[in-house]
């Protein structure tokens, strides 16, 4: 409607004014086009699946350059890396001498001793043993008296340090089932794949998940701070949800039928209306609102909002750019408070977060603020930490926890049985929180496996070191 005889040059701000409103309308009609090309194809994926056919195939689109002049920002702060000397952290399981041939050498020379090189190496072999029970039999008695295996041999075909290897292969290594028998099969090692199966299900069933119950309930007494998220599972053939709780100590894994606060206030103990009164750091997620009365939000996925927006005109990615520079610095600010915590500065960051945030500053970019406007009624969530600088700024640490049950998920689907399922709560629960106190999985878990319970437990482990640094 612009009436180019009738234009000012002279007041620019009246023109931009004018023609805002027309750049507002290309932003919104080229988000709403990306939107029903997205669903469209995906009815298109629907309609070709039940046609018994494949849809288009899913692949990512390619990374783009990061530019050297500009930062690349990163969750935290780099640590300094410094190389370590490796013959200290290796075990020495045997000493060979290799002496020099005393024919070449002269006769002044003069020894001096040994050089030590260390050399890695595995022994991979069966070691089957053929256990022979002494009998002796009373004819007054009419009764057979014949020796006992050890426990851990009683009732089974196979030893401690086998089953634990295949539950570490399978859960550590993330090998199928079918894989392991082969691989056990190709030394010499006659078992089944039911066998198998039975052992990463069956076996010390109970023991485990005492063991699980006992990393959660410890791992949430001691903590300073939780974390959680979710991601789907398949159990029974139908879709659920694993949930998993954790901190830098400890992992929780849960796999629930639904997502809703409904199906996660019994995994607290909780009753309607009742909430944990410690810090918790999330996704702005609605199932998880209710859980904690000191919820925090993860920056990083509040940012991640902004780097979606993909503006067609020049002019709005030039915004977009600045102000997602501006969040960045923000939050390097926020992570400066969290190691020198001083309320001044809180009441400062406090007083920037309004201000980036202004609900009166409009950047001209239509979609960016509306984003803004969805960012400040997270506000208090958002800056918890300025209350509990315990808490990350980011929910990495969930995420990287869960996402072993999302490989874990593609690999081997989901589970069919209440034993299978209980057995993935088990073992990612043990595998994750092995991983966080530095204990061999594998001895951990040969440790349960043959009764002889050495170790320390990790419920013992987490009592000594409480949660106090972020991921």
């Amino acid at each position: 409607h612009l009436n180019a005889d009738h234009l000012d040059l002279k007041h620019l701000d009246k023109i931009l004014a004018l023609s805002r409103n027309p750049s507002d309308i290309i932003e919104v009609q080229d988000h709403i086009i990306k939107k029903l090309k997205e669903e469209i194809q995906q009815l298109r994926d629907e309609v070709a699946r039940l046609k018994d056919e494949k849809g288009k195939p899913k692949i990512l689109p390619n990374v783009p350059d990061i530019p050297r002049d500009k930062p690349n920002h990163q969750v935290g702060k780099s640590k300094p890396w410094k190389k370590e000397a490796k013959i200290t952290r290796v075990k020495i399981d045997r000493i060979q001498k290799f002496c020099v041939d005393r024919s070449i050498l002269p006769d002044d020379a003069i020894p001096k001793g040994f050089r030590s090189v260390v050399i890695q190496d595995i022994t991979f072999k069966t070691c089957n043993t053929e256990c022979l029970l002494e009998r002796f039999y009373s004819p007054s008695l009419k009764k057979t008296f014949e020796a006992k295996l050890p426990k851990d041999l009683q009732g089974t075909s196979f030893g401690s340090r086998l089953k634990a290897f295949a539950i570490t292969l399978h859960n550590l290594g993330r090998v199928t089932e079918n894989k392991i028998q082969k691989i056990f099969e190709s030394i010499g090692t006659i078992i089944s794949e039911g066998t198998i199966s039975n052992i990463m299900i069956e076996e010390k069933r109970e023991e485990f998940t005492a063991e699980k119950n006992a990393i959660f309930k410890t791992g949430m007494e001691n903590a300073d701070y939780f974390q959680i998220d979710d991601t789907g599972a398949r159990h029974a053939g139908k879709n659920h949800y694993l949930d998993v709780v954790c901190n830098d100590q400890f992992g929780s894994f849960f796999i629930l039928g639904g997502k809703s606060k409904d199906d996660l206030r019994p995994i607290f103990g909780l009753k309607e209306g009742e909430q944990i009164d410690k810090p918790m750091v999330s996704d702005a997620a609605q199932q998880f609102h209710s859980i904690s009365s000191k919820q925090g939000l993860c920056w990083i996925h509040e940012i991640r909002h902004y780097r979606k927006l993909t503006p067609v005109l020049e002019q709005h990615r030039t915004l977009l750019s600045g102000f997602i520079d501006r969040l960045w610095h923000y939050y390097e600010l926020l992570e400066d408070f969290k190691e020198n915590p001083d309320c001044g500065f809180g009441v400062y960051l406090e007083w920037l977060f309004d201000f980036i945030f202004s609900p009166t500053a409009k950047t001209g970019y239509v979609m960016l603020d509306e984003t803004i406007a969805s960012t400040r009624k997270r506000k208090d969530r958002l800056l918890k930490v300025l209350i509990y600088p315990e808490l990350p700024l980011h929910n990495n640490g969930s995420e990287i926890a869960v996402r072993e049950g999302v490989i874990k998920r593609k690999i081997s689907y989901g589970t069919r049985s209440e034993s299978g399922k209980a057995a993935w709560e088990n073992q990612l629960t043990i595998l994750d929180t092995c991983r966080k106190q530095g204990v061999s999985y594998f001895e951990y878990i040969l440790d349960i496996i043959s009764g002889s319970y050495s170790m320390p437990r990790l419920s013992q482990l987490l009592m000594r070191s409480k949660s106090s640094t972020a991921y």
